[in-house]
């Protein structure tokens, strides 16, 4: 059993199929009945609540020119996955429920491709973000040339390529067998080669787990470790309220991100894990077996909290989401909208600062001079925290400082 084995723990080995219905007592009935129940509303709920949420960012970065940005276009890669990995739970959902496989082979293996690319895909997404983030916020000038839109794009496709030869393994592999307890129904599972020195579904739940949780969380957190630490380091002149409450957004959302994804993931990795130390002839028990579905249950909230975590905590995603809105109720607005779009630039273009510094010829006097900077997506801007849109933004900048001159 590994992590692709849904169908097989359920249908299979709970033992609870058509041929042992009568065996049964009321109560192992209720409490059955009970379980699909939880199963089904959590996966409907997640599904639905999930997909609209991933949706909304897919619509606000492609709609809205301003969101057009680097990092922006990381979190569409992201709900792009996270909604293709979604999709494969009306499968879930139609299986709990029949407690087997009624479609084809074709289809059980459409269904593991939606379910194991796109959860290395949502995994290696947030480590290029991370790593965005890292070169935005601890080199702001030297990271300018690699962080442009067609190196994100190009590495989106670079993620999804990878995702596919990473797993290929499962697309090879996934088919039909029969339901040992009923060979007139199917169950959709891995069916590794037999007569292996290493048992292929332990080495694959190794290589999963370290290709798809393990290094892509330990470089999370590095990434975010050397965010946290530069923002902590700000000089005492730049220690204003703003920055304080900006250091605070950023430690408060990088903990959030951190923390939900590794909640989300690691006690289903651990599960995971432990199984490949059991004999091969291990038979979950039915405890493990009501535990194993609610992780699952668990992986798949990580999808539905992800828009909320890399969307509805950024003013600008929340401000655009108010104008899809209003462009909706109101055709007008979508006609504005459209006009702001085709004209909005897409990249800001450089802007004179004014900077108060010595006069060469007096002293203790101040002279304008002119200082000419784009102000870039390095800064992280005190409302919006981390995920604020990398596009450049203009700012006036006067700074009064007495500088005395020999």
């Amino acid at each position: 059993m590994n992590s692709t084995d849904y169908f097989y723990v359920y249908c299979d080995e709970t033992g609870k199929n058509e041929s042992d219905n009568d065996t049964e007592t009321s109560e192992e009935k209720l409490n059955r009945t009970a379980i699909t129940t939880f199963l089904v509303s959590s996966y409907t709920i997640i599904c639905i609540a999930g997909l609209i949420g991933n949706a909304l960012v897919i619509y606000v970065v492609l709609r809205f020119a301003k969101m057009k940005t680097v990092t922006n276009l990381y979190i569409l890669n992201l709900a792009v996955s996270d909604a293709m990995f979604l999709i494969s739970l009306p499968f879930l959902i139609t299986t709990t429920v029949l407690e087997h496989w009624i479609f084809d082979t074709a289809m059980c293996k459409i269904y593991f491709v939606l379910y194991s690319i796109n959860f290395i895909t949502s995994v290696l997404t947030l480590t290029a973000l991370s790593g965005d983030r890292y070169l935005a916020v601890c080199h702001p000038v030297s990271s300018g040339r690699y962080r442009t839109t067609k190196i994100a794009f190009f590495v989106c496709l670079l993620i999804w390529s990878l995702s596919f030869f990473v797993m290929l393994p499962i697309i090879l592999y996934s088919t039909t067998i029969p339901n040992s307890k009923d060979n007139s129904h199917d169950t959709c599972t891995v069916k590794w080669p037999e007569d292996q020195l290493i048992p292929p579904e332990k080495a694959f739940t190794w290589y999963t787990f370290l290709l798809g949780f393990a290094i892509p969380v330990s470089l999370i957190f590095v990434f975010y470790l050397s965010v946290v630490l530069n923002l902590s380091c700000v000089g005492p002149g730049m220690r204003t309220a703003n920055k304080k409450r900006s250091r605070r957004k950023v430690t408060r959302l990088v903990f959030a991100v951190i923390g939900v994804y590794i909640l989300c993931w690691l006690p289903h990795w651990v599960f995971q894990v432990n199984l490949t130390f059991q004999p091969q002839d291990y038979r979950l028990k039915d405890w493990e077996i009501y535990l194993f579905n609610g992780l699952t249950v668990l992986t798949y909230a990580n999808s539905m909290l992800n828009p909320l975590l890399y969307a509805f905590l950024s003013d600008n995603f929340r401000r655009c989401f108010r104008k899809a809105f209003k462009c909706a109720e109101n055709p007008d607005a979508e006609r504005r909208l459209t006009i702001e779009n085709s004209v909005l630039p897409k990249s800001s273009k450089k802007k004179k600062i004014k900077k108060a510094v010595p006069s060469v010829k007096t002293k203790g006097k101040y002279e304008l001079a002119t200082l000419t900077t784009a102000i870039g997506s390095a800064l992280i801007l005190p409302n919006d925290g981390l995920l604020h849109p990398s596009h450049q933004e203009t700012t006036s900048l006067y700074v009064d400082k007495e500088i005395q001159t020999s």
